[in-house]
């Protein structure tokens, strides 16, 4: 019997320490430019809390990566679940990342104020040039705003963004108001005049919006993946955190 004891103890661990992965993908596309972002996500079926909603610190693996519009791979963060500033909030009841809410906020009372912020920096520092690089994919900045996403390419000390591109939307590489109407986002003046362009009588001169003008922008959507009883080795074996730009299509 005390032979046996050693083995029946490490049964006992390896059932305690057992996880039932749940992997899913999510992506989205910018109404005005058309720029992409698609990842993973992974956590252990194990520990959804009571609530459902599981959280960044819930997380096994965060991927997130940033195409242009033309589907060319701009940026990668690899466990991004672990970085600074990063918040996201997953409904398993409903399957949906919650998005509405400021991009800072938990709140496990009233789910349509959460947000989510992924990629690198602070989206408080928005507007102080050179004080951050990188890219991030964000919900709205304040409760008083109308729920949106941004894709934000961080300026450098000159007001530009590593890679270069024209602005979309105010401030901003690319947005999407799943409320609004692109026709409503261009009669707000805040379009970039590289996507979109009328003459003083309002006849259109350039059009080169990634949406129809009476469609509402895209929420970020998400699909079912996997469930497996351990992780894929593959899948978890890579140590490298974040990758820079490359050339190449996206392939999620």
């Amino acid at each position: 019997m005390k032979l046996l004891t050693p083995v029946i103890g490490l049964a006992l661990f390896e059932l305690s320490a057992a996880c039932e992965m749940m992997t899913w993908e999510f992506m989205w596309r910018g109404q005005i430019a058309g720029f992409m972002v698609r990842g993973k996500f992974c956590y252990c079926k194990e520990d959804i809390p009571a609530n459902g909603v599981v959280r960044e610190n819930n997380l096994q693996k965060l991927d997130v990566s940033f195409y242009d519009p033309q589907g060319v791979h701009l940026r990668t963060y690899e466990d991004n679940q672990g970085d600074e500033f990063v918040n996201f909030a997953f409904n398993t009841i409903d399957e949906e990342i919650l998005q509405e809410g400021t991009w800072n906020v938990d709140d496990d009372a009233l789910f349509y104020r959460n947000g989510f912020n992924m990629g690198e920096g602070n989206p408080a520092l928005k507007g102080q040039n050179g004080q951050q690089s990188g890219m991030a994919f964000w919900s709205r900045p304040a409760d008083n705003k109308t729920p949106h996403l941004h894709v934000d390419d961080w300026n450098d000390e000159n007001g530009d963004g590593f890679f270069g591109y024209p602005l979309g939307y105010s401030t901003h590489e690319d947005v999407s108001f799943p409320y609004s109407t692109t026709k409503e986002r261009i009669e707000s003046g805040k379009v970039g005049p590289f996507y979109y362009e009328q003459d003083a009588d309002g006849n259109v001169i350039k059009n080169m919006l990634n949406s129809d003008v009476d469609a509402v922008g895209q929420r970020l959507r998400v699909r079912f993946v996997s469930s497996e009883p351990a992780a894929s080795p593959d899948y978890y074996s890579s140590k490298s955190h974040k990758k820079g730009p490359k050339k190449g299509k996206y392939s999620f």
